[in-house]
C-alpha cells in the first residue's frame, strides 16, 4: 500500500517538529513540520535557508526528504501548494508514495575512545611509531577519528582500537574517505575499514551492542 503522510505519521517516521529537506533544481532548504493532513505538510522554513523562499512559487515541483535515525532516508515528490513568505511558511502536497532510500545496515555508535594510528610512512620505520588519536564514533564499516596527523583523502593508515569491553583489540587498515577541520585545528577523519573479516566485524558489533545496552540501562 502506498505510504502517505498520515501513514508515515502513524508509523512514527515523521510528525510535528520533524525536520525535512525541500529541494528543487534551483535550491535546497531546511524546514520543520508544523502541521499535516493525509497528503500535505505545512512547513516552517528555517534560517539560513529562508532566503530561498523568494525562489518558491505555487505549483513548483519539489522533493521532500527526511531521515529516520538508524533506519533510512525517505523521500517523496511534491508540489508547492501554498507559500506565505512573510511568515516563512509553505505548504507542500504529496504527489506520489513515500519511498524508502539508503537503508542503514550499520548502527554508528558515538564514543570518545583513545585509539592509535600510524601512516604507511611511519609503518616502514623501525620503531612502531603509533600515535594517539580519539575515535568519535564507530560502525561495522568505519569510524570518525579526531587526530593531529595530516592525512589526505584516499590515504591508507593502520589503526589499533582497543575494545576492552569485549576483550579484543582491532588492528586493521583504514582508508580516509573524508576530512574536515575540528576544534583547535585538529582534523576529523572519516575512515572506512576495507579489509575486515567477518569475525572482526562481529567483534565491532558486539562492542557496539554492549556499549549501547549499558547506556540504555543507565538512562
Amino acid at each position: 500500500m502506498p505510504l502517505t503522510i498520515t501513514g508515515a505519521v502513524q508509523q512514527k517516521k515523521i510528525g510535528v517538529g520533524k525536520r525535512v529537506t525541500v529541494t528543487a533544481p534551483a535550491f535546497g532548504l531546511q524546514a520543520q513540520i508544523t502541521d499535516f493532513t493525509d497528503h500535505t505538510l505545512l512547513l516552517k522554513i528555517l534560517a539560513p535557508s529562508a532566503c530561498h523562499l523568494q525562489d518558491m512559487t505555487e505549483g513548483m515541483c519539489v522533493t521532500v526528504s527526511f531521515v529516520v535515525p538508524d533506519d533510512a532516508r525517505y523521500s517523496f515528490p511534491a508540489v508547492i501548494s501554498g507559500c506565505n513568505k512573510e511568515k516563512l511558511l509553505c505548504e507542500v502536497r504529496q504527489q506520489a508514495a513515500i519511498d524508502r532510500l539508503d537503508q542503514r545496515s550499520d548502527y554508528r555508535l558515538k564514543t570518545a575512545k583513545i585509539i592509535y594510528l600510524r601512516t604507511k610512512k611511519q609503518a616502514k620505520l623501525q620503531a612502531p611509531h603509533w600515535q594517539q588519536a580519539c575515535m568519535l564514533d564507530i560502525s561495522r564499516g568505519g569510524a570518525s577519528i579526531l587526530t593531529s596527523a595530516v592525512l589526505a583523502v584516499g590515504e591508507m593508515l593502520d589503526v589499533w582500537i582497543p575494545l576492552e569491553e569485549v576483550d579484543y583489540a582491532l588492528e586493521t587498515q583504514a582508508e580516509v574517505v573524508r576530512r574536515k577541520t575540528g576544534e583547535e585545528g585538529q582534523l576529523v577523519l572519516g575512515v572506512r575499514f576495507p579489509d575486515l573479516s567477518l569475525p572482526e566485524q562481529e567483534k565491532i558489533l558486539d562492542y557496539i551492542l554492549k556499549i549501547w545496552s549499558a547506556k540504555k540501562t543507565g538512562e
